[in-house]
Parts: C-alpha cells; structure tokens; sequence
C-alpha cells in the first residue's frame, strides 16, 4: 500500500514545535537549580560509558572485573556520544531532553501513520507531557526505559508497514531495531517482542494474512537468536524459569500516575478498538492490558515474571498515549449541531489535561545524590590522584564519584539486595562511624583516600583538603 506525502501547513508545525518546547521545559525543569544528574542510574550509566573510553579493566564500582552487563548498546552509545562531545557533568543531563524531543517525533509521526494528524498531534502531546518519578523512571532521567518512546514506535512503523520503502528495507530496519533493544534494555524489547508476537498471532488467525507473517516471524525468531549471547550468562545463573522480579515500592494506581482524563480517553479508545477489525490496533491494546496485569499481579504478589514491574509503566504510558489520543479525536466525531462544539470541547479538556500534567511535573521532588562542595572536591581528586586510587566515602554519594573522578570506589549502596555489597556498606558505615581510626582496614582495602565531612581521628591520615584525607605512605 503506498502511502501518500505528508504535508504539513504553518500552523501544524507551530503547533508541532509548542508541544516539543513545552516536553523541553517539563524534562529540564528539575535541573534549573541543580546542574548534575538526579537518579542513581544516571551516575552508573555515564559512569558505565566513561568506563568504556577510559578502557579501565577494573569495575570503579566494585574492583571485579569490567562487564558491560545486558545493556551493551545502551552504554556503547552513551560511549561514542561521550567520546565524540566530551560532555562534562554538567551537560549530561540535556541529554534527556534531546530523547524526549526525539520520542516526540518519532510518536508523532508513527501515530500519524497510524491514526491520523490530529491524533498525532494529542498523543505526541501526552507523550510531551508524560510523569517521571525516581521509582518508574521518566523522560527526565537519562536511562534506558526511555528508548521504548524512540524505538518502539520506529519499530512499529516497520512492523506495520506505514513507510513509503521497499518491504525488504521495512523488514531489515525493523530487525536491527529489534536487535539493539534487546542489547540496549531488556524490558524494552520484551514490550515490543510482546506486540510484535500478538500481532503475528491475529495475522495467523486471520486466513487472508498467513502469507504475510513468514517474514515477520522470522524477524522475531532472528533477533531473538542473534542476542542470545547477551542473555546466556544470565540464564545460566538463574535459569529460565526463575527469571522474576521484586521490588519494595509500590507506586499509586495507574490514573493517578499517568492522569485522570488521559485514563478515560485510554479507555474510550479501547473501546473504539474493540469495535473494529485493525489488527494493529488489537496488537497495541492487548499488550497494554498484559502490561496492566502484569502491574496488578505485583501490587497482589510483590512479584513479576520476564518484566520488572518498575519497568513496566514508560511502554505502558506509550501505549496509552496512543490509544487515548484516538479517544480524544471522538470528541470531534460526536453528532452535535455543529463540528465546531467538539472541537471546542476537545480543545478545553486537553488545556486541562495538559495544566494538571504541567502542575504534577514541576511539584515532583528527586533527591540529589551531591552538591556543589561534592562535586569540586570530586574533580580536585581526579585531578590529584593516580588513576588506581581506591577511595572511601559515603556509599550512597559514592555512586556520584566515578563518572566524576574517574577512580573506583571501595563500596557503593547497590542496586538491589545484594548481601556482599550490603557487608561492605555496613563496614564503611562503621569506619566512619569511630572517626576513621581503623588504619588496618584502610590497609587491608588498598585505601589511600577518603572523603567525608564528619570528624576523623587517626594520625595515620592526612587532611589535604576539606573532607579529603590522605593515607601517609
């Protein structure tokens, strides 16, 4: 089926660029008065991606060896933007904003494919206005959920052949979409492998489309194959069916995370869905109704399978995104004397929809792993140190110190209950607590720096600079 041109007037690509300014203040605002990352995530990331350049063998972490883990393409591409840009700290976090901006489009355009320009326009706007919070994540974190709101949509352009290419094209960029995302984030690919999967089964139940889903299965069967590797270390650690996920913060219901009307038109556009025959419709709301069951077999069981409940809620707010956008057009299809009064009334509810988002979005509080003293004391340490220093400090403002000063750390709060790091916390938890007198675990560690602004004790250390205390040799 070919496609025909788009063409947009004046007035549609002002309207197009209101909704990217306004994605870029919500996403920037948290750093108007704070200059560094937010989330723990975002200190290993950058840490994970200097790491890389550096060509450090040593994890700054946890002195093991240096692994790139499951998201090999998340943190090569963060490498090559960081080896081509150089950015310091401090320009890490517009980086956010250009995903954000880059989702936008990429929804926009799929949805418009898809449904139609004016839906287009109201879901890249929920997208534009989308919640971030430190549990679930969000468009203001440098993390790799977000690429569900980049590369699900292109893939789907692919996947349902709304592009004007060649149908060989449309099946390689659709595989190697496929194939970064299960090198890039794990979750992400398993939302879209889901859609992709429940898309070919309506195809196979469908008598007139069973010649068309040989390729389709045999892209998802490829990719699949080709990142097993990434996968096998994993699976032979834990095994295929203990493959589950807990997690010890529940977040409030869907509608009130992702909004009360954006919710209802969600649901008006389900119910739209349920009335027609479009099978990629079907695919987007099924698999957005597996990802609400997957939330609610957590918040029943503290537990989820193949998909960290945590993870779930960005491709489900996608999703969402896209199916109330067509809630929202009915507005304008309901027999009223004029098509004027919908209009109007699609207008008001998305000026509300859009001012409660904006109100939820600036009162939202992230905590700040550092401050200003932190961050000078940080660059005097790279800048005054050999690189093999192993440096003590508060585990929890020790996730902020590699991708700073590039030196490995002796402990770190970890990411989930990891009892050997736990043990290590608890040790240098202790040390601080007795004034930093035990020189022989200073010695036992290869310790040679610490950092703290509580009081130290111990004629063995040197204090060089504010809350900076060397080792005497």
């Amino acid at each position: 089926m070919k496609i025909p041109k788009t063409v947009y007037s004046m007035k549609e690509w002002s309207l197009l660029i209101l909704i990217i300014l306004l994605a870029c203040f919500l996403t920037h605002y948290p750093h108007q008065n704070y200059p560094y990352l937010l989330h723990v995530d975002e200190w290993f990331h950058v840490a994970e991606a200097k790491q890389i350049v550096s060509g450090s063998h040593i994890d700054w972490y946890t002195g093991e060896k240096f692994s790139l883990g499951m998201e090999k393409a998340w943190h090569l591409t963060l490498a090559l933007i960081y080896l081509v840009f150089k950015l310091s700290i401090k320009q890490w976090i517009y980086l956010p904003t250009i995903l954000h901006i880059t989702s936008i489009l990429a929804v926009f355009y799929f949805v418009y494919r898809l449904y139609g320009k004016i839906e287009a326009f109201i879901s890249s706007l929920l997208i534009a206005i989308l919640p971030s919070n430190v549990t679930m994540g969000g468009p203001v974190f440098l993390i790799p959920i977000n690429l569900s709101l980049i590369f699900i949509p292109l893939a789907l352009l692919f996947a349902f052949k709304l592009t004007n290419i060649k149908t060989i094209y449309n099946h390689i960029l659709l595989f190697l979409l496929t194939t970064f995302l299960l090198y890039a984030h794990p979750p992400t690919a398993f939302v879209l492998l889901l859609i992709l999967t429940i898309y070919l089964l309506l195809q196979i139940f469908s008598k007139e489309e069973k010649s068309k889903t040989i390729p389709l299965l045999s892209i998802i069967i490829s990719s699949i194959i080709v990142s097993t590797p990434n996968y096998l270390p994993f699976l032979h650690e834990k095994g295929i069916s203990n493959i589950k996920f807990n997690f010890d913060v529940y977040l409030h219901g869907i509608p009130l995370l992702y909004g009360i009307l954006p919710s209802l038109f969600f649901i008006t556009g389900a119910y739209i869905i349920t009335k027609s025959k479009d099978k990629k419709s079907w695919s987007l709301l099924l698999t957005s109704l597996i990802l609400i069951l997957n939330i609610l077999f957590f918040t029943r069981t503290g537990l989820t399978y193949f998909l960290p409940y945590q993870r779930t809620f960005i491709p489900l707010f996608l999703i969402m995104s896209i199916i109330a956008g067509k809630g929202y057009t009915e507005l304008i299809n309901i027999n009223k004397p004029t098509r004027k009064t919908g209009l109007i009334l699609l207008i008001f509810l998305l000026l509300i929809t859009t001012y409660t988002a904006i109100d939820r979005n600036t009162h939202e509080n992230y905590y700040h792993i550092i401050d200003d003293k932190d961050y000078k004391s940080f660059l005097w340490i790279k800048n005054n140190t050999p690189t093999n220093t192993v440096i003590l400090l508060d585990p929890w403002k020790a996730r902020a110190l590699p991708p700073i000063a590039e030196r490995r750390v002796y402990t770190v709060i970890p990411f989930g209950p990891n009892e050997e790091q736990l043990k290590l916390v608890k040790k240098a938890n202790k040390f601080f607590t007795d004034n930093c007198s035990n020189t022989t675990f200073l010695l036992e560690n290869n310790i040679t720096v610490i950092y703290t602004n509580t009081r130290c004790i111990n004629q063995d250390l040197i204090k060089i600079k504010e809350n900076i205390y060397i080792l005497k040799e």
